[in-house]
């Protein structure tokens, strides 16, 4: 289970990411990104407590704030994601280059199967394996453009909890919790049903 309970400019929030989708719904500017960089820790907050399985990734009060690359985190933000000076298969390779030659190859051709990327396959898809392949322990998409067919490729191929930042409702409407998001409080939460509701 991840705990995360922050306070960074005016985003103040406090909620739990448990298994499957959480999806955080919310105008532009009410501060998702913001969310998921804070988590990824890319931003640091100014109060609070991050826990990813138990594990402190960020504690104020204990002066804790692990890098990104030591947070088991992987973030697909909105926009272009790959390096631009490697194709997308070496984007892929770099993500898995923690495990042996052999091993991944194998991995990166098993996630080309998986994903059906061809050369000319949308950078979306290509971003999301490349996330896929570090095996993260929590996985934030930032409304990279997903469809609900891409977001349950995802959901099956991945055991990660998944956050997922969006403008689109109806996408969030298909996750297993839901948040509203507006001015960087938390305004509702629960079973997507019930938040529509």
């Amino acid at each position: 289970m991840t705990s995360i309970r922050i306070s960074a400019g005016r985003l103040d929030v406090d909620f739990a990411v448990g298994p499957g989708v959480t999806a955080v719904y919310g105008p532009s500017g009410a501060g998702k990104t913001l969310l998921l960089e804070t988590i990824a820790g890319f931003v640091r907050p100014d109060s609070g407590r991050i826990l990813l399985d138990d594990a402190i990734l960020y504690d104020a009060a204990a002066r804790v704030h692990l890098p990104p690359q030591r947070r088991r985190c992987a973030l697909v933000p909105q926009g272009e994601s790959l390096f631009p000076h490697m194709d997308p298969r070496q984007n892929l390779a770099f993500a898995a280059k923690r495990w042996p030659r052999l091993e991944r190859h194998r991995r990166v051709a098993e996630m080309m199967e998986k994903f059906q990327l061809t050369d000319d396959a949308p950078h979306l898809r290509f971003a999301i394996a490349r996330a896929l392949l570090a095996e993260p322990k929590l996985l934030l998409l930032d409304d990279p453009g997903l469809d609900a067919a891409l977001l349950r490729q995802v959901r099956e191929n991945s055991a990660a909890p998944i956050l997922l930042a969006s403008r689109n409702l109806d996408l969030c409407c298909s996750a297993d919790q839901l948040l509203v998001l507006d001015a960087g409080r938390i305004l509702q939460r629960g079973a997507p049903r019930q938040v529509v509701d």
